[in-house]
């Protein structure tokens, strides 16, 4: 059992479904789990339950996911390891992928994708990556407890050959 973690916008279901693919194994999107669990979005279930209750939910849908013996890659959402003891969890249950792109490298992807994610809209470029630079900060000590660090400056390809290859060796 594979499990991606890292910021939002680092990578994890764009490489996770190729990892999958490559290595043979089922692909799991924890946040789209629970969306089709829950038959609501993550962004409403935040809004009318609250973060706590999302988070509870995380931690329940990750450990669900395990439960069969089948080969898998998780992408985790960017909070679940810093939530529980989810990442104490994941490293007892599997391999941890830290995806661990730079600030700019964030920035460069999420500034697009600022009307699809609420927690973004409206933030200026400096207001932005301000945003991205505190929040990683804040829960960097959780991904780098991660059995393997992926320093992300180039594309997914690269970092899927990487990891490949680290999986292989390591």
């Amino acid at each position: 059992m594979l499990f991606l973690i890292g910021f939002m916008g680092s990578g994890k279901s764009t490489v996770g479904r190729q990892l999958a693919k490559a290595i043979g194994a089922d692909f799991y999107d924890l946040d789209e789990i629970i969306e089709t669990a829950e038959d609501q979005t993550i962004v409403k279930i935040f809004a009318t339950k609250g973060e706590h209750f999302f988070r509870e939910l995380e931690s329940h849908y990750l450990k669900t996911i395990h439960e069969s013996d089948q080969p898998k890659v998780i992408a985790t959402g960017g909070g679940t390891p810093c939530f529980f003891d989810n990442m104490e969890w994941m490293n007892e249950n599997g391999i941890t992928v830290f995806l661990n792109p730079t600030v700019d490298v964030l920035f460069n992807r999420l500034k697009s994708e600022t009307a699809h994610r609420p927690i973004l809209a409206g933030k200026t470029d400096a207001a932005l990556q301000d945003f991205i630079t505190e929040k990683l900060n804040s829960r960097l000590h959780f991904y780098q407890k991660a059995k393997i660090v992926m320093n992300v400056e180039s594309n997914e390809v690269d970092v899927l050959q990487e990891l490949l290859m680290c999986l292989v060796i390591g």
